[in-house]
């Protein structure tokens, strides 16, 4: 029967791996970039003018190692200081009495006057970027349909060459009436359908019958990339109505729950698409290999007949 060796494992296990590998995220960048703030403001029709940072006076402070500067900046008559942080941190008054701060996720923003509304709505309303992160627990269902689906069908992809299924030789020598010498190798499910008839002699409904096992051997996987297909677009799906459930269960309360609604949607999104994304390239390839699949069998039963044939015509010449 057609079985995978351990060379084609392994091809099938290296291939996946470096068609994964792309699709893995280096680091979840859930940060909002000090550029964006800025580029928000212009297309605000805020201007925003640079200044040098020793100008900054108390607005510059280094005491905060947690956050880096990003630079000293004046719009509209006020002038702010910007900070980054890799991370959402909080931030005490006590450490800068005096100075009106503003924090959105990871930028911090001070000024020594309350900042205007029109400055203050713009940097509140930047979200940092979604991630495959913001899919929450359903990035892991979704991850393991993705990995099945990338080695079935690298392993199936191996595994239907027609080296190791229907060999040219096998072709050339039945098209020319020359029926397969008793020394050829079990290398391929055509050779090994051979070799049975020639040393086994058995019926041909026999014949046929094993036939049928070397392609159900050919279809093994298949089944795993139908429920990937079916699977991956309903976890996603899942996922969007739960991300659906935490913004209206956020509503009530918009301001607290702001961190609540922007994973909700976020999560509403992002598994949506993933499953998609994972779902319609299987089913391409699903519909390749299948493909293949029917040329194999096709052939593994043009030499079924072929045999059955020459077995009839001439058995003594055959056995």
């Amino acid at each position: 029967m057609l079985r995978p060796n351990k060379k084609q494992l392994v091809w099938a296990c290296l291939l996946s791996f470096f068609l994964l590998a792309g699709c893995l995220p280096e680091e979840k960048a859930s940060r909002i970039l000090p550029a964006n703030f800025l580029e928000a403001l212009s297309d605000a029709q805020l201007s925003v003018t640079s200044l040098p940072k020793e100008t900054g006076g108390d607005l510059i402070l280094d005491q905060i190692p947690s956050y880096e500067f990003s630079g000293l900046f004046e719009t509209d008559g006020v002038k702010f200081s910007l900070y980054d942080t890799d991370r959402a941190l909080g931030y005490k008054n006590e450490l800068a009495p005096g100075l009106s701060c503003v924090v959105n996720e990871n930028l911090l923003l001070l000024s020594k006057v309350e900042a205007p509304r029109s400055i203050r709505e713009v940097f509140l309303s930047l979200q940092p970027p979604l991630t495959i992160y913001d899919a929450g627990i359903f990035i892991y269902p979704l991850g393991l349909c993705l990995f099945f689906a990338v080695f079935i069908f690298t392993e199936r992809l191996l595994s239907l060459r027609r080296s190791v299924t229907f060999p040219r030789k096998v072709e050339k020598a039945l098209k020319s009436g020359e029926f397969p010498s008793k020394k050829w190798k079990q290398k391929s499910a055509a050779e090994r359908i051979v070799w049975v008839a020639l040393h086994e002699n058995p019926s041909s409904e026999s014949l046929n019958s094993y036939k049928e096992l070397e392609v159900s051997a050919m279809e093994k996987g298949f089944f795993i990339l139908e429920v990937v297909i079916s699977a991956s677009p309903l976890i996603g799906l899942l996922g969007t109505v739960t991300g659906l459930v935490q913004v209206f269960s956020s509503i009530s309360d918009i301001n607290q729950g702001k961190d609540v609604l922007a994973e909700g949607i976020g999560l509403a999104l992002l598994t949506t698409i993933l499953g998609l994304a994972i779902a319609i390239p299987t089913l391409i390839g699903h519909s390749y290999l299948g493909r293949i699949l029917d040329k194999r069998i096709a052939s593994l039963n043009w030499v079924t007949s072929r045999i059955n044939d020459a077995r009839r015509k001439n058995p003594t010449e055959v056995l």
